[in-house]
């Protein structure tokens, strides 16, 4: 939160605002922008409304530490319902044993932790068209994964009709097209949550024919084609399935290899569920198709990304490395507690007590581990904290650069400064560099070539010299 905090608007956020002189008023605008990113930019159009309507900078004044405030509020919010929709799982894999409750209460705490101390995502915390794209995303996923379970407990219609609609809004963004079919499936059609609720077996999919039509929206718009023209040239999909499994593996391997939290939470897990199932003694899910829904999950977040963009390295943008990290974490977290099930299930000794004691003492040493071996220092805690004081300068210099392009009677305006502050992966700059002359024209939605900052403030043209 504090390094969210420090936050200024960056790249997108200034196309994504309404208040262009050209078009007359913000309705018409609005619908103008709606076709031309239809048309030229992709057919998520459902989430450029969203970025349109929700933007902050449409209030046009500066708004200073308000921008990192509205961007703390957002995170709250999805992280918060990717955490109910995390603990509801857990609860279903529990299967109503004694203490389910405090015991997803625990674990969902636990996948919170990694979740937040392995990396830190700067292009889905800190801004804004970031936020909404994929955190934003994310969530409205998870919320559906904890809506499809809620309506195969309960039969309320309710879970129903809100996870359709928010499955409809999900679909339209590519990186969730694979990942919401299976967990529709899983749920579904592996486990046939809705049986016992909808006896006709076509009503059953109607949910999920939607979210294919949303999906079919999304993807054969021929803004895609257009978009896709800017990046490469055309790669085989072949090559980009190659490159995909790659980039999963790579990045699986990374959360694994060097952060030693994953481990530490991993074992807790396993140790917690072994605990929960010694005495219960219930069948957990096959662990087997658990791993296959997680990987074609992480596959399928991937793979329109490396195709659009004809990848050919492994490379994901953070915000898009954001999404995929998230899912991967959360399956260690998913497969670590069904593992321990599974030995629990097989042990025929109730070992509860000692497992739960077993598990306080693993955190506990890990914690200390950490601490003795310095590796305390990979977690993103320990980081923002060393960091703090160039997040902070980072701020005032671009909160500054951007005030006076604000206050300046200039058309063309030129703002110099004579000093810079090192990168650091906890602050994300506006998105200017140094000497280049920022003059789209004033009635663009967007341009291929510059962000829009000149077109936000009404400026001809904007130069902002600072050394790199």
């Amino acid at each position: 939160m504090y390094s969210i905090y420090y936050s200024v608007p960056a790249s997108d956020d200034f196309a994504m605002a309404l208040g262009r002189d050209a078009y007359g008023n913000p309705v018409a605008e609005f619908f103008k922008a709606v076709g031309f990113f239809w048309n030229n930019r992709g057919g998520t159009i459902i989430w450029f409304i969203i970025e349109f309507l929700l933007n902050p900078l449409n209030l046009h004044i500066h708004l200073g530490h308000a921008y990192g405030i509205y961007m703390i509020v957002a995170f709250l919010l999805c992280f918060g319902v990717i955490l109910y929709s995390v603990s509801t799982v857990f609860n279903y894999f529990l299967k109503n044993i004694e203490k389910a409750k405090l015991i997803s209460s625990v674990i969902t705490f636990l996948t919170a932790v990694m979740l937040i101390q392995n990396y830190y995502y700067v292009e889905a915390y800190n801004w804004y068209v970031g936020m909404v794209a994929y955190p934003m995303g994310l969530a409205g996923l998870f919320l559906v994964l904890a809506y499809l379970i809620r309506y195969s407990q309960t039969g309320n219609k309710k879970f129903l009709i809100a996870l359709t609609i928010i499955g409809v809004i999900v679909a339209n963004n590519t990186p969730f097209d694979v990942p919401i079919g299976i967990i529709f499936l899983y749920v579904v059609f592996l486990r046939k949550g809705f049986n016992n609720h909808i006896p006709v077996f076509i009503k059953r999919y109607i949910p999920l024919i939607c979210f294919m039509a949303s999906g079919l929206a999304a993807v054969t718009a021929p803004g895609n084609s257009a978009r896709q023209g800017q990046y490469t040239e055309p790669v085989p999909l072949s090559n980009s399935l190659i490159q995909t499994f790659a980039d999963v593996k790579y990045f699986g391997m990374l959360i694994i290899k060097e952060r030693p939290v994953t481990f530490i939470i991993a074992a807790v897990l396993v140790i917690i569920g072994f605990a929960a199932n010694t005495k219960a003694h219930k069948k957990p899910e096959n662990i087997i198709t658990l791993a296959i829904a997680s990987f074609l999950v992480c596959f399928g977040t991937v793979l329109p990304y490396v195709y659009g963009r004809g990848m050919t390295r492994t490379y994901l943008d953070v915000r898009m490395q954001y999404v995929l990290d998230y899912f991967i974490q959360i399956s260690i977290c998913f497969g670590c507690f069904v593992l321990g099930q599974w030995i629990g299930y097989i042990v025929k000794t109730n070992l509860e007590k000692l497992g739960y004691i077993a598990a306080c003492a693993v955190a506990v040493l890990g914690a200390c581990a950490l601490i003795v071996t310095g590796r305390y220092a990979t977690t993103v805690s320990y980081e923002v904290y060393a960091k703090c004081a160039e997040i902070k300068a980072s701020y005032d210099l671009w909160n500054g650069i951007l005030l006076e392009i604000e206050q300046s009677d200039s058309d063309d305006v030129v703002v110099n400064r004579d000093y810079n502050i090192h990168w650091n992966k906890y602050f994300l700059y506006s998105g200017m560099e140094p000497g280049e002359v920022y003059a789209v024209d004033l009635d663009a939605f967007y341009d291929s070539q510059q962000i829009l900052p000149n077109v936000y403030y009404k400026k001809n043209s904007i130069t902002v010299n600072y050394p790199r």
